[in-house]
């Protein structure tokens, strides 16, 4: 892809974004109203020169076409030439060919609405195949007027210096057209452009072959030459146009550009978070290359994270294809890295009451049939338990190895709920959890209220420490061993009428040196022992202890 046409894509989507939502509401970035204002009169500008240079192009073919139709008209029929006639009829759809193409970019310029979501792209291949079209009509009739003249009519063609010297000036137009719009095509990769820079190269070809015809019937005297000449000139057509019509095809069906398929696979499948990306659908519409597609991430993902690789899939694809759109989907699948407080709480998520869940514990429930030991298999006890046990139960008792589970946890819920409400919410959640996590053979939750930010009366007031109450708290600290300081001491007074205390400690090793060997199962079992151990002292309903190091 042409480094301008990269530029002017980047410039369409910088366009976009100024006029998007995001773009409107994000004041951080800096950018006032009048460099707002300035930016987007550039990045106009810049489409705009882009837009008029692929016009400017298409006139000038339309101008050539015409003066070449008339001129090649003319001596065609002065000389009586099939060659030079057959020549004509090609410029003349030359000209045709030239004013669709004008049309298309036209509608290409135009941006995508209600009506055409994806744009106007595509006017561009239609263009191409109405050519096409309009080609291999020419050849067939330049095909049929040779064989008609070979076999049939006996015309001789009155050749002279002129005619051919019109025909070289006509050689040397083509050239020079036919360079100007395959740059521009390639420049701004855009099939309609290079549709007419080919018929002005397929029109050189064949204008040089029907200089040859006119030579040999001029210097050797051979009449049919000039129509063997014209076969020529079909064939030429006949060859570059089938070309062109398959990429043609290929575009207005939704074929994906070759090789582009794995190239995309390769890129995203080593970003992080990425696993399996499928049902991949790749097309062109005009000079740009739609891409969408599904990838997986791991369902304990936050929808931010989600989002960010999905957008690094996006930006990595862009870059190895810079002129293209592209779409990801994203689907959360369970990995074999999730746990089971994953599913627990990604369960607790989905459930409607429950804010949040936290002090998550497990133990393996013994077997029942422990507690029956040396008891006789077919004793009252054993037919008892086994008739308390349902198909499901036994199934997982005798045939699995798995350990039954007892789970107990905290669940916070709104404080506005009523004792039944919160309690059918509860009981719901935990048959979901059995149901989902087949492990799980109790469920015991301790429900607790959860003060939200948007309720204010649930805020405490924050207080000056009592000078009694820190040397409390320096006492307990002083005799903790691994407790080298304390800072940052809080205390709050809370609606329910408690007492909330929070405070920072630094802490060491018992040899004296700095914490940073501590596991953070250590650290935590020490903060738990300050925080009973204040709570003991200070009578507060609520102690939150930071740990950190002194390094």
């Amino acid at each position: 892809m042409s480094v301008v046409n990269r530029k002017a894509d980047h410039y369409h989507r910088n366009y976009e974004c100024l006029h998007s939502s995001d773009g409107m509401t994000n004041s951080s970035d800096g950018m006032t109203n009048s460099r707002r204002a300035e930016y987007e009169r550039e990045v106009e500008g810049k489409i705009k020169s882009v837009h008029q240079e692929k016009i400017k192009v298409v006139i000038i073919s339309v101008i050539a076409s015409c003066g070449l139709m008339i001129l090649k008209f003319s001596i065609g029929a002065l000389t009586n030439s099939l060659g030079i006639f057959s020549e004509g009829m090609n410029s003349g759809l030359d000209l045709i060919a030239a004013l669709v193409t004008l049309y298309a970019i036209c509608m290409v310029l135009r941006p995508s609405d209600l009506s055409y979501t994806y744009g106007y792209g595509k006017f561009e291949s239609l263009s191409s195949l109405a050519q096409i079209v309009l080609l291999l009509v020419v050849a067939s009739w330049v095909t049929y007027e040779a064989m008609n003249r070979i076999f049939f009519e006996n015309i001789r063609p009155e050749i002279s210096i002129f005619s051919i010297l019109i025909m070289f000036v006509s050689i040397g137009i083509d050239y020079g057209r036919s360079r100007a719009l395959y740059r521009a095509a390639r420049k701004f990769d855009s099939q309609a452009l290079e549709a007419d820079g080919l018929h002005f190269r397929a029109d050189m070809f064949s204008s040089a072959i029907v200089v040859v015809g006119l030579l040999i019937v001029l210097l050797f005297d051979i009449p049919d030459a000039d129509a063997y000449a014209a076969l020529g000139v079909a064939a030429v057509i006949l060859y570059a146009s089938l070309g062109l019509g398959r990429r043609t095809l290929g575009v207005l069906l939704d074929k994906a550009p070759k090789g582009i398929y794995w190239e995309v696979i390769q890129a995203v499948s080593d970003l992080e978070g990425v696993t399996r990306p499928h049902n991949i659908r790749i097309r062109n519409i005009g000079s740009e290359t739609l891409v969408e597609m599904h990838i997986e991430v791991p369902r304990t993902f936050t929808h931010d994270r989600a989002h960010k690789v999905a957008t690094s899939v996006e930006q990595k694809i862009e870059h190895i294809l810079p002129s293209s759109k592209v779409l990801v989907h994203v689907d959360a699948t369970e990995s074999a890295n999730e746990t089971i407080f994953d599913k627990i709480r990604l369960i607790a998520a989905e459930t409607e009451g429950i804010r949040n869940v936290h002090s998550l514990h497990v133990s393996r429930i013994s077997s029942p049939l422990s507690a029956l030991a040396g008891s006789p298999l077919d004793s009252p006890q054993k037919r008892s338990y086994d008739a308390t046990l349902n198909l499901e139960e036994k199934k997982s008792q005798y045939v699995t190895n798995e350990p039954l589970l007892h789970l107990y946890m905290d669940v916070q819920m709104r404080p506005s709920l009523d004792l039944n409400t919160a309690h059918s919410i509860v009981d719901s959640f935990e048959e979901k959890l059995k149901k989902e996590v087949p492990q799980i053979e109790d469920v015991t939750t301790h429900i607790e209220i959860e003060s939200s930010v948007e309720d204010l009366r649930m805020a405490g007031t924050e207080k000056r420490v009592d000078p009694e109450l820190l040397m409390k708290i320096k006492e307990v600290m002083q005799s903790i061993e691994e407790v080298l300081d304390f800072k940052d001491i809080r205390v709050f007074d809370d609606v329910t009428e408690g007492q909330h205390i929070t405070l920072t400690i630094c802490l060491t090793s018992k040899s004296g040196s700095v914490a940073t060997s501590l596991t953070l199962e250590a650290a935590h079992k020490i903060a738990t022992k300050v925080q009973n151990m204040i709570i003991n002292i200070t009578e507060a309903t609520r102690v939150v202890v930071h740990t950190e190091t002194n390094s």
